[in-house]
């Protein structure tokens, strides 16, 4: 039974590792590209498109909030890796508010295109 387990974390390592290896390796080639990761859309009528893109504080704060979790999440798994970790409440509602901003941005953002359809 023990051999099973040894196997088993082994090949999760493995595959974890394997995936964060390709995804590094197409990061550094280009294969996946940050440009304009934190940029978003705004109504521009001087552009041909009627768009143009503008970094998004909604964005931002949502990738600031959702790494500061992580790292709090990682930090309790290494503190103690033999138990599952608790979150606190405090910590998920910080999550969750700061997505539901978010998306509360993208609706108000995407509302004038949802007009525009039934006229």
């Amino acid at each position: 039974m023990r051999f099973l387990t040894t196997l088993a974390y082994w090949e999760g390592a493995i595959l974890v590792g394997g995936l964060f290896c390709v995804v590094l390796w197409k990061l550094m080639t280009g294969g996946i590209s940050l440009n304009y990761l934190l940029d978003g859309d705004v109504r521009d009528p001087d552009s041909p498109t009627g768009f143009s893109t503008t970094p998004s504080p909604g964005r931002i704060q949502a990738l600031a909030v959702t790494l500061f979790v992580a790292g709090y999440y990682l930090l309790q798994v290494m503190h103690n890796p033999k138990e599952f970790p608790k979150m606190p409440d405090t910590v998920l509602g910080a999550l969750a508010g700061s997505h539901a901003l978010y998306l509360g941005g993208k609706a108000q953002a995407m509302l004038p295109r949802i007009r525009d359809l039934f006229k």
